[in-house]
């Protein structure tokens, strides 16, 4: 691959990534997602998922799951002390 291709591929990645973060944002925490369902949240919002990035998202909305709830747990200690 020339430098030209494989610089035009990360921007895609990274590209790719950004989107995927946005869409995630977007999305209900609350709401339990999966690979069956995870279309139906995000086609109105921006448009059908293909596996890979059906991956991405749901790996993003775990992480921000996870990041809330340790937020939510130092600062109810916060509070506590």
């Amino acid at each position: 691959m020339t430098d030209k291709k494989v610089k035009a591929h990360v921007k895609e990645f990274y590209k790719i990534m950004d989107d995927m973060q946005k869409i995630a944002e977007q999305l209900d925490p609350s709401i339990e997602y999966n690979e069956e369902n995870i279309n139906d949240y995000v086609k109105p919002i921006y448009r059908a998922l293909d596996e890979m990035e059906i991956f991405l998202v749901l790996g993003k909305l775990h992480h921000l799951k996870e990041h809330n709830k340790r937020k939510d747990f130092y600062e109810r200690e916060d509070n506590h002390q």
